[in-house]
């Protein structure tokens, strides 16, 4: 399939005005991927974000490894089946470490680089024994969502490529990981103006999965709320078949129902200061959750039990107020009526849900 570059650089373009010393302190871009095995046994999530202005700002890294313990050694045992880890931490946003074109992020333990349909991502935490290095080319159709949507006190836009073609390895401890043409890899990158701890939120998930007949289903869900998720705005979920995107479901089309679990939990936490911080606060987790939607021509159901959360305490940089993201991570079955046509699909999710 024929990428559109042009779009592909308007998503990729790094929105905070690198040569202004008055830019406002609360603009923020951040580059998101997914990476999923197609066994399920190896879930990443990796977030650069940029906040604030260079020389005053943070560069904030987030690498999150889910990993089937069947996959640990012996002297790692863990009583469940799917082991989290994972490292998060902030570097001194200094001017030399930003190039705006083609766009490269780099500093102590972090490279990004962005140039066209070619990426290539590097995160090492030597304290953690994490690391990760890939190389990707996007292979799925971009889409550039909005650039000014009301967000907070500011506004918040975003563009996503569902599907990169990636080739790399994964480090966790003594033992490495092969990420190749195999594996399903997920980049968004979100920009705009807001507060971490203001009254906003979002419920999102990218979900992957495979019908017996080999072809695949990406769903990209949004939806964004207030910080208790009592007032809802315009829900979307954009339905891809082999990187080709078939249908938008969107507002009362769309019904989004969790599930959680029975009593309040101790999530795994980071960073590792705001889990002392919090030490005390439990919560009930996401435990599965059910997307129908349906208009005149074409339906969706799907079906998720999560198996992994991790809690990210997200602070602002101004003041002291944080936002809360539970990272989950579970299996998907999908039902997919589309163009008179029923596809049945397995898979896997990662989702966010922001309190």
């Amino acid at each position: 399939m024929t990428i559109d570059e042009q779009l592909l650089a308007r998503i990729e373009a790094l929105r905070i005005p690198l040569d202004d010393p008055a830019s406002p302190m609360d603009w923020k871009d951040w580059y998101h991927f997914v990476l999923l095995d197609r066994q399920g046994k190896v879930r990443i999530l990796v977030n650069i974000n940029l906040m604030g202005r260079p020389g005053h700002g943070e560069i904030q890294v987030s690498f999150l490894v889910n990993l089937a313990s069947t996959h640990l050694l012996p002297e790692e045992p863990v009583d469940t089946p799917m082991a989290t880890l994972g490292t998060t931490f902030n570097l001194e946003w200094q001017p030399d470490m930003v190039r705006r074109n083609p766009l490269r992020i780099q500093g102590n333990g972090v490279l990004l680089e962005l140039d066209g349909k070619h990426s290539t991502l590097q995160v090492q935490d030597e304290r953690a024994q994490l690391s990760i290095r890939c190389q990707g080319e996007a292979q799925a159709m971009p889409l550039l969502v909005t650039e000014d949507s009301p967000f907070g006190s500011g506004f918040i836009g975003w563009g996503l490529v569902p599907g990169l073609q990636v080739m790399g390895e994964l480090s966790v401890g003594e033992q490495n990981f092969s990420i190749d043409r195999d594996w399903f890899v997920y980049h968004d990158h979100n920009f705009g103006r807001f507060r971490w701890g203001e009254d906003i939120a979002w419920e999102w998930f990218v979900a992957f999965a495979t019908c017996d007949d080999g072809r695949q289903i990406t769903l990209v869900l949004d939806q964004r709320t207030n910080k208790d998720h009592s007032v809802k705005y315009l829900p979307y979920i954009f339905v891809y078949v082999d990187n080709r995107i078939h249908k938008i479901f969107l507002g009362s089309t769309l019904a989004i129902h969790w599930d959680w679990s029975s009593s309040p939990v101790m999530p795994v936490r980071l960073p590792g200061i705001m889990a002392s911080l919090f030490a005390d606060r439990t919560l009930k987790v996401p435990s599965s959750l059910q997307v129908e939607a349906a208009d005149e021509c074409d339906r969706l159901l799907v079906n998720v039990n999560f198996e992994t959360t991790m809690e990210l305490v997200v602070p602002d940089n101004q003041d002291r107020q944080y936002s809360f993201i539970e990272e989950v991570t579970g299996r998907v079955e999908v039902s997919l009526f589309l163009q008179g046509e029923t596809l049945r699909a397995k898979g896997f999710i990662y989702g966010e849900y922001v309190l």
